[in-house]
Formats: C-alpha cells, sequence, structure tokens
C-alpha cells in the first residue's frame, strides 16, 4: 500500500510541475524581443540638431573667454576650460537622457523589451592604432535591420527639440 501511495504523490507533483511549466509556456518570456539603437548616431550633431546646438553654444563660449584668456594665468585658463568641459558634459548628459526617455517609449509602443546599443562596423582611418579599441567596444555583432529603433528615436528627438524651441 505504502508503494502506491508514493506513486501517486510522484504522479501528483509531476502533474503540478507539468501544469506549472505549461501556464509558464503560454506568456512570453521576459526580454524576448530586443531592438537596437545606434547611440552614436543619435549624438551625431550631423543628425540631431540639438547636439548641434550644443556645439554652437560651446562654440561661444570658448570665443567669448578666449579673448580674456590670453591675459589670464594659466590656473585661471585651466579653470575656465574646467567650466566650459563641465558645461558641455552636462548638456550631452541632458541629450542622452532624452534619448534613452524616447528609445525607451519607442521600444514599448513596437513592443521590445530591451534596446541594446548598435554600432556601425568601423571604417579604419590609415594609421589608426585605435580599431581594436573600436572593434572590441562594439555590444552586437549583428542586428537584423527591422528592429533598429535609431531613425524614429532621432526623429522623435528633433521634433520635441523643435517644439521646445517654439
Amino acid at each position: 500500500m505504502r508503494l502506491d501511495a508514493r506513486i501517486a504523490a510522484v504522479i501528483a507533483v509531476t502533474l503540478v510541475a507539468a501544469l506549472a511549466l505549461g501556464a509558464r509556456q503560454e506568456k512570453p518570456a521576459a526580454g524576448g524581443r530586443t531592438a537596437a539603437l545606434n547611440v552614436r548616431d543619435c549624438m551625431d550633431a550631423l543628425r540631431n540638431q540639438w547636439m548641434a546646438e550644443i556645439n554652437e553654444e560651446i562654440i561661444k563660449m570658448q570665443q567669448a573667454d578666449s579673448g580674456r584668456a590670453t591675459d589670464l594665468n594659466p590656473q585661471e585658463r585651466n579653470r575656465i576650460r574646467t567650466k566650459i568641459l563641465d558645461h558641455y558634459n552636462k548638456r550631452r548628459l541632458e541629450l542622452y537622457s532624452a534619448v534613452v526617455r524616447v528609445a525607451g517609449a519607442v521600444a514599448k509602443e513596437r513592443g521590445f523589451d530591451l534596446v541594446a546599443r548598435a554600432e556601425v562596423l568601423p571604417a579604419p582611418a590609415s594609421g589608426d592604432p585605435d580599431l581594436m579599441a573600436q572593434i572590441y567596444s562594439r555590444d552586437l555583432v549583428y542586428s537584423d535591420p527591422a528592429i533598429d529603433i535609431t531613425g524614429e528615436v532621432l526623429e522623435r528627438i528633433n521634433r520635441e527639440h523643435a517644439a521646445r524651441k517654439k
């Protein structure tokens, strides 16, 4: 009789496990759909009007300080350079945060669970000692162009930035 009880217990556990696995398979796996985003393109001043304006802003700051910087001591010139660099980094971080926010919104709308950073294959310049670093820093080796959301993110960033300026 004990043998029958043990067999019944094994069958019951197996049945519960099978039902649990079956229930899990009905739900889509978390992280199942991945999008690709070329962050370098999103931060490129030729493609992103906001980045172009940040660059112009920094150039104006440098020009405004360049005339008086020649009269200053090295420590003061260094302080001015640091101030400009800090401002530049702050503005680029604002832009990057907007890129992340917009990429998340696009990903949700299109049913993606994850957005991975994708870069185009580097083109070696003559005498480029940094080619291997570029190769090793790439996160994705391949991604289907259908999952690339870079163009849509850039379009929205530029549209939002233009609307904010009005």
